[in-house]
């Protein structure tokens, strides 16, 4: 009887086993972003599909207001609201500024002014002599005006409106706070007709400001 065969099984050894491995990681690797690049094509038909139908089903509205009829706004048809609003919008660009916007700001404020207030406003605010605005820019000056809505007032009458705007100016000057000071202001307004660039025809007349103390500080100090 002959002696049995013996069967010779190859081994890798650990450097192959270590190569084989990488191998099928890269393996599944590459299976995994062709899965994921074929994948790509039918969900990109889709989009594009998706697309030109809501592209082409979508309706588009334009909302075209009125066109401003010509005339003048009675001051008695209008709301306290709009009065209101003109009066604190003229007020936040003349009360509310730095020395680089101040310019700005004093020239857009004076688009809504009307005779005598303009002539008052160039001479109080714009003259290069003793104008507000050189002040401003001479002194580095910078201020806020912080308004109490509570005590907002309107007063009637039968050809113009009077709105009262109360608060407090908070000065820097020269990178040095100054104590808050209380203004009173009193816009006097009226209307004039329409155009582009006033829909209700508002203007200020006049404008006048009553100083007050300053605002106590929180020490109390007077």
């Amino acid at each position: 009887m002959g002696k049995p065969k013996l069967k010779v099984v190859p081994t890798l050894g650990r450097s192959g086993a270590d190569t084989l491995k990488l191998w099928e990681r890269y393996k599944r690797k590459s299976l995994f972003w062709r899965s994921l690049t074929l994948l790509q094509f039918p969900i990109s038909a889709m989009l594009i599909v998706a697309s030109i139908y809501f592209i082409s089903s979508a309706e588009t509205i334009v909302d075209v207001p009125d066109k401003p009829e010509p005339g003048t706004y009675s001051v008695t048809k209008l709301p306290d609201a709009e009065f209101i609003s003109v009066a604190q919008s003229v007020l936040n660009l003349i009360e509310t500024y730095q020395p680089y916007t101040a310019n700005t700001q004093f020239r857009t404020a004076r688009k809504f002014l009307w005779e005598p207030a303009l002539s008052d406003f160039d001479r109080n605010y714009l003259s290069t002599k003793n104008g507000a605005l050189k002040a401003i820019r001479e002194l580095g000056k910078s201020q806020q005006f912080r308004m109490d809505a509570a005590r907002v007032r309107i007063q009637r009458f039968e050809d113009h409106v009077v709105v009262k705007l109360p608060g407090f100016r908070y000065k820097l000057l020269q990178n040095k706070h100054l104590r808050p000071e209380l203004a009173e202001w009193y816009i006097k307004m009226t209307t004039i007709p329409r155009n582009l660039h006033n829909e209700y025809g508002i203007v200020i007349t006049d404008m006048k400001v009553r100083e007050g103390q300053k605002k106590p500080s929180k020490k109390g100090q007077a």
